[in-house]
């Protein structure tokens, strides 16, 4: 591979990582404004709406003064619900295995800490009559299969009945209401999530639905409008990088959706469902945990596309497979990957030994290129098409040095993105000083052995480029790369230092090979 192909290779990561973060996550599909569908915001989301006026038809019961909420603790497989006797289903959710920092005794953790919510999941109308119902306290009680939650008074009469048996990773509930005076137009089950002033997740902190067969994600400060989603909407979910809050359709009734601005740094999503006659059901399936691939496809087939591993999904599949087989002998993430990587660098060499044998043809030609750009300078049209002509008859593709690295491209992108996003790396020790692969290398040791073996890699290459300015740029590529590897996953350093090593030995092989003289 010679330094234009390693210039050319780093740019479009660079170029990627930057489309990445400076574009694509800050615009996500905002979703299609339109008129909304109901008359009013879903109170489930908003404060309490003002008191009604003597004409309401449904009429606000006495209450008396608030009590403290309750809650019911609820096992699942991964962790406890704890079910709350008020509006919202949930004021905690707390996950067994997954901790918040790696400090002892660090916390659990839990859904305030993924959507920054004190209370999640609510049921609500349009029909802002009923907007005291976001203030009442129902009666909670517990059941061989799990739970059930009551509430009536004159007007309606609402139930919530939760099903865990078997312990499985997801809540199955039905929610129910009768209404005995007047009925609302549409009914609402709805999430939400906030971001912090000062978010160090803000750019994963998103919430996501599944509509048209494909996944929309927004970030919170792009959920500023209020949005109908008009197609049947499968799940609707509040995410950061590796958990999920997620509520799934279950039964024959297709709902639509709504996303709410709440606040700037806050945002609801609502399944919509139509109300037809005076009473309503509403089987829902919910799931609080990681983002680990069966176990989202074992709440629902699609909820796998909640992983973000972006466009080359793929081939990040595969890879992340392989990653997972090679842990179950390596018992180390880090180990897998020095592995993994190795594997790569061995599937592609000939790939790679193709580039290399194009550019030593090229290297031939260097000597009749220069005098064909000495005697067409000031002709950049003629220059352009004598040193096709002249590289034809040689029998030089232009393309092919590059096309071998344009196919490995797509699996350097996706194990990138397999590496930043995946759960098996939460938390995930390799050796020494590096006790987390999803954070940061604590000490910057990796970022910056990876610009030093970067440099030797480019002196052992060779160099067919003779533009004074090209050859500074690839003179700073590696300060630019170690300095943008500070900041990401200590896993993803890894990745990038082993298969960096792996090329300066390869590259030595193919100096050998083809008696080629390395760049001075």
């Amino acid at each position: 591979m010679d330094r234009n192909t390693i210039l050319a290779v780093t740019l479009c990561f660079l170029i990627f990582m930057g489309w990445q973060k400076l574009y694509v996550e800050p615009h996500m599909h905002p979703g299609t404004e339109v008129t909304t569908i109901v008359t009013q915001p879903n109170p489930a989301l908003e404060a309490p709406q003002a008191p009604l006026s003597k004409s309401a038809q449904v009429h606000t019961p006495s209450q008396s003064p608030q009590r403290p909420e309750a809650s019911l603790p609820l096992p699942t497989q991964l962790g406890t619900a704890s079910l709350s006797n008020g509006n919202s289903f949930f004021n905690g959710w707390t996950l067994k295995n997954y901790k918040l920092a790696l400090a002892p005794g660090a916390a659990a953790v839990d859904l305030h800490s993924v959507t920054q919510e004190s209370g999640e999941v609510n049921f609500a109308f349009d029909d802002a009559s009923f907007g005291y119902l976001n203030t009442v306290q129902g009666k909670l009680t517990p059941t061989s299969q799990g739970a059930i939650w009551n509430y009536e008074d004159a007007n309606v009469k609402l139930s919530r009945e939760f099903d865990t048996s078997g312990q499985k990773p997801y809540l199955d509930m039905t929610v129910k209401a009768e209404f005995k005076t007047k009925r609302p137009k549409f009914a609402f089950i709805s999430l939400s999530s906030q971001g912090l002033e000062k978010d160090p997740e803000a750019q994963d902190r998103q919430l996501v639905y599944w509509t048209s067969e494909s996944i929309e994600r927004l970030l919170l400060k792009d959920s500023q409008s209020l949005k109908e989603i008009p197609t049947p909407v499968k799940y609707i979910g509040a995410t950061n990088r590796y958990f999920i809050l997620t509520v799934v359709a279950q039964g024959q009734t297709q709902p639509t959706g709504l996303v709410q601005p709440l606040s700037p740094t806050r945002a609801g999503i609502s399944l919509v469902y139509p109300v037809s006659e005076n009473s309503i059901s509403i089987p829902v399936r919910v799931y609080f945990g990681p983002k680990e691939l069966e176990l989202l496809r074992q709440v629902e087939p699609t909820l796998d596309h909640t992983v973000d591993f972006g466009w080359f999904t793929i081939f990040a599949y595969p890879l992340l497979k392989l990653l997972k087989w090679l842990y179950q002998f390596a018992q180390n993430y880090g180990l897998a990957i020095i592995v993994l990587t190795i594997l790569l660098k061995i599937l592609t060499y000939p790939l790679t030994y193709k580039s290399m044998k194009s550019m030593k043809k090229m290297a031939k030609l260097q000597p009749q290129l220069a005098k064909i750009r000495e005697k067409y300078k000031d002709d950049k049209e003629a220059l352009n098409r004598e040193m096709l002509t002249m590289m034809k008859s040689h029998g030089y593709n232009p393309m092919a040095g590059c096309l071998p690295m344009i196919i490995q491209m797509p699996i350097f992108f996706a194990l990138y993105r397999v590496l930043y996003s995946s759960i098996e790396l939460y938390h995930a020790p390799f050796a020494f000083w590096i006790r987390d692969l999803s954070s940061h290398d604590p000490f910057y040791v990796t970022p910056v052995l990876l610009s030093l073996t970067m440099f030797v890699q480019q002196k052992l290459t060779p160099n067919t480029a003779t533009d004074p300015a090209q050859a500074r740029m690839m003179q700073m590529m590696p300060l630019i790369f170690g300095a943008f590897m500070l900041a990401l996953p200590a896993g993803l350093t890894v990745y990038m230092l082993v298969n960096a090593i792996a090329s300066i030995i390869q590259q030595m092989i193919l100096n050998k090979k083809f008696d080629t003289a390395p760049a001075t």
